[in-house]
């Protein structure tokens, strides 16, 4: 699967897919394509599909107490501390064959950290960005694989 960069895609595309011009729904599509050079374009930089993201990791909960100190006999930390993040993510894809949405792919991932310290803090982090970033990307390769073979 070749995939194209957003900045060399809006690039290409100046100025119809700059934040203030890109359509904001499939209904705009149609629009769009019948401009001059425009459909040509993509065709010739083989784009199919658009797909537009959208979400974030949000910090939920947390708690704990965590101190540190340093003097001339040393230093250390001593405590426990923990936080919650959710990250979720949204994916449409829009398919320029039909020049209409082809659906919707989303990642919903939490995740707990903890940061135990007994002179030394160890930080155990949850990772739900990356995890949520993983799932959504094998989710899209499925859905457009899925797509094309039909």
């Amino acid at each position: 699967m070749n995939v194209i960069p957003n900045r060399e895609f809006v690039d290409a595309l100046f100025p119809w897919f700059e934040p203030r011009t890109a359509p904001a729904e499939t209904k705009g599509l149609t629009k769009l394509m019948e401009r001059p050079g425009v459909a040509d374009k993509i065709k010739d930089m083989g784009v199919r599909y658009i797909i537009w993201l959208d979400g974030d990791t949000e910090k939920v909960a947390g708690g704990g107490s965590l101190s540190c100190a340093a003097g001339p006999g040393g230093g250390g930390c001593f405590g426990f501390a923990w936080w919650s993040n959710a990250s979720d993510y949204d994916a449409s894809i829009w398919d320029l064959n039909g020049l209409e949405s082809a659906g919707t792919v989303s990642a919903d991932v939490s995740g707990t950290s903890y940061l135990p310290a007994l002179i030394i803090p160890i930080p155990l982090i949850a990772r739900t960005q990356a995890k949520a970033c993983k799932g959504l990307a094998q989710q899209l390769q499925e859905f457009i694989n899925t797509d094309e073979a039909a």
